[in-house]
């Protein structure tokens, strides 16, 4: 049988399951590309997207199911495989519980399991299979979270929310995914088009496509990912140039959508960054102050920061697209547009040739391990700097080889080979900067768009209250990442007077941008013109019922509710938030601003102290007690949290102000004057801090 036959026969078999578990629904797959894509539909059966998740059989379960054992002094774990079915026996505490596999998720470098536990809900279980080798350490059962950390009933539990595969996973690792939460049922009736990362993931007019081709007919499977354009390798000082036409953004906004932390805005399959999603921005602790990935954020985040990105550069100058793996391997693949008579030389990374050090990747693209074994690489492609990592805590590049080494050696010994490269230039710098050099930043097109967002959303009180011009420019940036910053930071001003602003984005071409302008009047306590804005009223509502599987959601509910003045039923959404988490910090201060204000005040604190047993330290919630005790007449308990609050946040100038307002009421001058005087030193120019010295 010819090569092509074959795949086309196992491809039309697996378009049979394929159907089977979208239940019969039409749907491009690999049986319908095949004929004309064989070579790509080869490839893609060799990746891990091929893999992502997987019905549990003896071919796709890595694990040794054949009574393997996992305990530590909290769990205890068995893996059975009986009659066909691959089952995982638990003891946590006196719960012994037996639970049948119903998928694989991933394959490497580790693989984990679905376990369903009702209501439609598929939970990842906390215990994974290594799937490396045993030379690496691999083939064994480890555990992803620490022993004690996280106990049943805890939100953070394999069985909790944020361990849940309908609203964590889901729509990555499968095809066409839509969640189908019911707010009503609290239960999900969630489908897919296909099981696994397929065509359609990318491809999304596929069926299309193929249905056109068979009729002689031609229509694209969808945006135009192809790279486009050719790049010429660098001569000296001079850059790789881009010559031709420059690759749309379409590519990386298409993988985007799953190689990044971002928030989903709508439950229809596909869609992309920047529109159907919301890209997180580069705060901490998600990233370091220089820009470098800290938490399990992926990689556009980090990518979109780069003179790369900003270059004109996609995925597919490097990967696969297909396959996903480095089109050329070591520092050739950055030797396609990087001269490496130039930078593959020890006059460049100072190491000796081939050795580990002089991996283009060891400084540019270091690695951060998540998830116990997985491995990552930065991809922000940053030049190091060791000063910057040591002001901002970010891992110095060099101590990950030399670690018999300090920064202080670190920091001398790139010095020495680039004197001129310690300027205050970085994205570190820029966010130490005031806020009229920040305005020029903000403003400034030749800087990365995500940084410009996040910067916008850092100053976003500041903005609001006077440079309501600068936002309105910003509103009409080209970049909807800066336009949906812009309407996020317009709910901290007067919305009476920027509401016309505010309808501008209702009508924005991006649904992250309307949804945002909408918000921002929610959060104002006004709601747009049904009439004339019902549609994007009705894009809001399902994107507030979609996220309300989640305590972030039943906030969003709340404040919906709020702003329609149905008080009662916002309060009960805030208390569904804390039943899910019970340790949900936004969800008790927004319970707070009810009871508070029909004079609850008892109530309050109480909701206070139930969430500090979850989140323990917690300075905003200790702060807002600490108001609240003012009021209630309890001064030495107000003070006591008013002052553990200013001491949590060193950084945070109002907490210390409001502490050393409430100390100076309480005729405690001498103490209010040293809180302010050591705020000064860090604040010379804030005029509040400013005219309470006066007042001492």
């Amino acid at each position: 049988m010819e090569l092509n036959d074959m795949m086309k026969q196992r491809w039309t078999l697996l378009a049979l399951c394929l159907l089977v578990l979208a239940g019969g629904k039409a749907l491009a797959n690999p049986a319908d590309c095949v004929e004309c894509h064989a070579s790509e539909v080869a490839e893609w059966s060799r990746s891990q997207h091929a893999v992502a998740m997987a019905e549990a059989t003896p071919e796709s379960v890595a694990g040794d199911f054949s009574g393997a054992r996992y305990e530590d002094p909290d769990l205890a774990v068995q893996f059975l495989q009986k009659d066909g079915q691959f089952l995982i026996h638990t003891r946590e505490g006196d719960d012994k519980r037996e639970w049948a596999v119903r998928y694989t998720f991933g394959v490497y470098p580790l693989q984990q399991y679905l376990l369903d536990i009702g209501d439609g809900r598929l939970q990842a279980f906390n215990i994974a299979w290594d799937t490396r080798a045993k030379a690496e350490g691999g083939q064994r059962w480890f555990r992803l979270d620490e022993p004690g950390q996280n106990r049943p009933g805890d939100a953070m539990h394999w069985t909790g929310i944020y361990q849940n595969w309908n609203n964590q996973c889901a729509d990555c690792h499968s095809t066409g995914l839509e969640r189908h939460y019911d707010p009503v049922e609290d239960r999900y009736h969630t489908q897919w088009q296909h099981v696994a990362v397929s065509c359609t993931a990318c491809h999304d007019a596929a069926l299309d496509h193929a249905s056109a081709q068979r009729s002689g007919d031609f229509l694209a499977a969808g945006v135009q990912l192809a790279a486009v354009g050719a790049w010429l390798v660098s001569e000296g000082k001079r850059p790789p140039r881009l010559q031709g036409a420059k690759s749309g953004s379409e590519q990386v906004a298409t993988c985007g959508q799953c190689h990044s932390l971002r928030t989903s805005l709508t439950d229809s399959a596909g869609g992309q960054v920047h529109n159907q999603f919301s890209l997180s921005r580069l705060d901490q602790p998600l990233y370091y102050s220089d820009g470098r990935v800290r938490e399990e954020v992926f990689v556009l985040g980090s990518f979109e920061q780069s003179k790369m990105f900003q270059a004109g550069v996609v995925c597919s100058d490097c990967h696969n697209p297909h396959t996903g793996k480095l089109k050329i391997e070591g520092n050739a693949v950055c030797a396609q547009c990087h001269n490496a008579g130039d930078y593959d030389t020890p006059d460049h990374h100072h190491h000796p040739r081939n050795s580990d050090g002089a991996q283009c990747v060891s400084c540019h693209m270091p690695e951060a391990t998540f998830m116990r074994i997985d491995d990552r690489r930065e991809h922000s492609f940053m030049v190091p700097r060791p000063d910057v990592s040591r002001e901002s805590g970010s891992p110095d590049v060099c101590l990950a080889c030399h670690t018999d080494q300090d920064r202080a050696w670190s920091v001398e010994t790139v010095e020495s080979w680039y004197p001129d490269l310690y300027q205050p230039d970085t994205w570190h710098h820029v966010q130490q900067r005031n806020l009229t050099e920040t305005l020029a930043y903000l403003e400034d097109e030749r800087e990365p768009a995500l940084r410009r967002a996040t910067l916008l959303e850092q100053h976003g009180e500041a903005l609001a209250a006077g440079h309501a011009a600068v936002l309105a420019r910003l509103a009409k940036s080209s970049h909807a990442v800066i336009r949906e910053s812009a309407y996020r930071v317009l709910r901290h001003g007067n919305m009476s007077q920027a509401r016309e602003l505010a309808e501008n984005g209702l009508a924005d071409d991006s649904l992250a941008v309307r949804l945002e302008a909408f918000e921002s009047m929610v959060w104002s306590g006004i709601l747009p013109d049904p009439e004339r804005w019902g549609e994007v009223q009705r894009e809001y509502e399902h994107y507030v019922d979609m996220q309300s599987d989640l305590p972030a959601g039943n906030v969003l509910k709340a404040r919906y509710l709020m702003a329609g003045d149905y008080v009662y039923k916002a309060e009960q959404q805030l208390n569904r938030a804390l039943a899910k988490d019970p340790g949900y910090v936004p969800a008790t201060i927004l319970l707070t601003d009810i009871l508070r204000s029909g004079d609850r005040n008892l109530e309050a604190v109480r909701a206070i102290d139930q969430t500090l047993e979850h989140s323990p330290d917690e300075p905003q919630l200790i702060h807002l007690r600490g108001l609240i005790r003012v009021r209630l007449q309890d001064y030495p308990a107000a003070l006591a949290d008013l002052e553990r609050a200013y001491e949590l946040t060193p950084g945070q100038w109002l907490f210390g102000y409001r502490y050393a307002v409430a100390l100076f009421q309480l005729d405690q001058k001498d103490r209010a004057r040293q809180v302010t005087q050591a705020l000064l030193q860090r604040y010379p120019d804030n005029a509040q801090l400013r005219a309470l010295m006066n007042h001492l």
